[in-house]
């Protein structure tokens, strides 16, 4: 795992998530804008053998509630949702655009569904559209994933260089 690589790449999709940059692909009157960390998520848990990526999703999902209004439920949905990822890494084969959009969709609408329940039993306050939100940032997300996703991997090195000889499968 390359993990200077992974600090800059997470520092910068934290800074877009944080920031007002991402308005500018901002769509619809609620301003929907794409979830670049958990395309993140999905990338790492999908490239990295099972100790790094189990590390990588709980930093991601650190990274999603530093950008969040409450701190933990993005932590503990992410680390899990990683570890699922990477475990299920054989069946879900996500090589063509088409599967990684669906992962990608999938995985966002698990994650921010469980988040949600988890900041409402913190006393997070919630908005009578949330769901169309979480639907139409869902789609989005899914929609440009495959773009990040091989953003990511030119800069990562693609999956090749970040799989160890001991970690692959041999049928």
């Amino acid at each position: 795992m390359r993990w200077i690589s992974f600090a800059i790449i997470l520092l910068i999709a934290t800074v877009l998530e944080a920031g007002n940059l991402l308005n500018v692909f901002a769509v619809g009157g609620w301003t929907i804008r794409p979830g670049i960390l958990i395309t993140l998520l999905v990338f790492y848990s999908f490239s990295c053998r099972g100790r790094d990526a189990i590390i990588c999703s709980f930093i991601i999902g650190f990274a999603a509630d530093l950008t969040g209004t409450v701190m933990g439920p993005h932590i503990i949905c992410f680390g899990l949702l990683g570890l699922l990822l990477n475990q299920s890494n054989q069946i879900l084969y996500a090589r063509r655009a088409i599967y990684k959009v669906m992962i990608v969709f999938a995985v966002y609408l698990i994650a921010e569904t469980f988040s949600h329940w988890l900041g409402l039993l913190k006393g997070l306050d919630t908005q009578g559209s949330f769901y169309s939100i979480l639907l139409f940032t869902a789609v989005y997300s899914a929609l440009i994933s495959p773009v990040i996703w091989s953003i990511l991997s030119s800069v990562s090195g693609g999956f090749a260089a970040m799989k160890s000889k001991s970690d692959r499968t041999y049928r």
